[in-house]
């Protein structure tokens, strides 16, 4: 009994000491690359994550540079500059917040929106969880004060994970749980879903509870997408979903949870998932994974919430236009860019027939027809037809006029064109802006109409 008890001692001491030496060793501490995948992984290994307690993994601290505090995006121990009276907007996502193929993800195109009225930055990084989300308020951006937080999350909420779930991830790491256990534990043989529903849901009430508790405003959006079989065989062959898992009903259980929680005080819905549906051009607004916004989907989500935050937020005297007509003017306007005319005028289209009264669609129109250097697109007549219902903007818009007259050098009526940009240049001059690049490239376009020369749209190098 005795050398029982000796044995028993020497085991129990020998694991305390085993449990001192892993933790004095950083031992045992389970990695974030064997919970969440191996491009977490191998972002850590190459330093562009380091580990970190509360989040899992963040990026290394530095100096402001052209990516983050003192230009847009936010680290874990970046200093916010002190709060002013412009509007303070924060973004907290994933990757569909962070990444974009320009770096210009749709918090830099709702900076640039917005202008001086505000302030956008992005607190978001690939991978993140609505849990992690959570984590990033309370250890550091509730401080900063936001007026606005638009929160972007619930794909890898519903993801699997390669090891534990998020929450006992975290337990993992606390004081009381043993090393040596973390050590001898096995994979779970079927892939846990990162956080439940419940979880999922208990975050977002938590996110708009801490916001709107310091008199902030959390603007929740439901995350659109496109999934088909070839890129539910990605999520698959990634890990990210298991044999029997449906893609699709798993996203859309988690858009209904997040719509719930979109009814807490103090919080608003952006139904992206709606808009992006009803535009129904997921090749130009979704990459082929169906979750990630292109360049252009990035630009719609930023006039969405650019037109949602200046009514809400900053008291615009006109209500927000129809989203989906904007978003199709937004991708109409993209595919002028690339010089795609025929899909910029399908485009166009599409967006008058979702908003017939728009002035906004009218203009983008009417400019496309008299200008496209495509002839079989032009039609100067249908263009002034398009502007005639809106003439009383006339006086109040030097946009308009600028149409009015590429719509009338169109149609060979090169004197009025003349005398339109010169009422607009009027106009530019009384509100201060008569030496913008606007107004001299207003002074170019009358100079072409003074020769009798219509208009070209060009499609910009680069």
């Amino acid at each position: 009994m005795k050398k029982l008890a000796l044995a028993v001692a020497a085991t129990v001491i020998g694991l305390v000491v085993a449990e001192g030496l892993l933790r004095l060793t950083g031992l045992g501490t389970i990695q974030p690359e064997i919970q969440f995948g191996e491009i977490t992984g191998a972002r850590l290994e190459s330093g562009l994550f380091i580990f970190d307690k509360d989040l899992f993994w963040r990026e290394p601290e530095g100096a402001p540079d052209q990516i983050h505090l003192g230009t847009h995006f936010v680290r874990v121990g970046d200093v916010f500059p002190p709060k002013e009276r412009r509007l303070r907007i924060l973004c907290l996502g994933d990757s569909c917040t962070r990444l974009s193929r320009t770096n210009q993800p749709f918090s830099v195109r709702l900076q640039a929106v917005l202008g001086p009225n505000a302030e956008v930055f992005n607190a978001s990084l690939p991978g993140y969880t609505s849990h992690q989300g959570l984590a990033w308020l309370n250890k550091q951006l509730l401080a900063s004060k936001p007026d606005v937080v638009v929160v972007y999350f619930g794909w890898n909420d519903h993801w699997r994970s390669w090891g534990l779930p998020d929450r006992a991830y975290t337990r993992s790491l606390g004081v009381s749980s043993s090393r040596l256990l973390n050590l001898v534990r096995p994979r779970p043989a079927i892939p846990p879903i990162r956080l439940l529903p419940d979880e999922y849901r208990e975050n977002l009430i938590e996110m708009a509870r801490l916001i709107t508790g310091q008199g902030g405003k959390m603007v929740l959006v439901l995350a659109p997408h496109n999934i088909n079989q070839e890129n539910t065989a990605h999520y698959r062959k990634n890990g990210n979903i298991t044999e029997g898992d449906d893609p699709q009903a798993l996203h859309l259980a988690y858009l209904e949870i997040a719509r719930d929680a979109g009814a807490q005080p103090g919080v608003r819905l952006y139904d992206a998932a709606a808009q992006f549906a009803a535009i129904a051009e997921p090749r130009l607004i979704l990459q082929r994974d169906g979750i990630h916004p292109t360049d252009p989907g990035h630009q719609v989500l930023a006039r969405a919430l650019a037109d949602d935050i200046t009514w809400n937020d900053l008291g615009a005297p006109v209500p927000p236009a129809d989203p989906v007509a904007v978003g199709l003017s937004v991708l109409a306007q993209e595919s002028t860019f690339q010089g795609e005319w025929d899909t910029a005028l399908r485009l166009f289209r599409r967006s008058r027939s979702a908003e017939p009264e728009g002035v906004g669609q009218r203009l983008g129109l009417a400019w496309l027809l008299a200008t496209c250097p495509e002839a079989s697109v032009r039609d100067g007549a249908e263009a002034l037809a398009l502007l005639e219902p809106v003439a009383d903007l006339a006086g109040q818009s030097a946009q308009f006029l600028d149409v009015q007259a590429a719509a009338l050098a169109e149609t060979g009526r090169f004197e009025e064109a003349v005398q339109a940009l010169d009422q607009a240049l009027v106009f530019l001059a009384k509100q201060g802006g008569g030496q913008s690049e606007f107004a001299r490239s207003i002074r170019e376009r009358q100079e072409s109409y003074r020769g009798g020369k219509a208009f070209r749209t060009t499609v910009p190098s680069g």
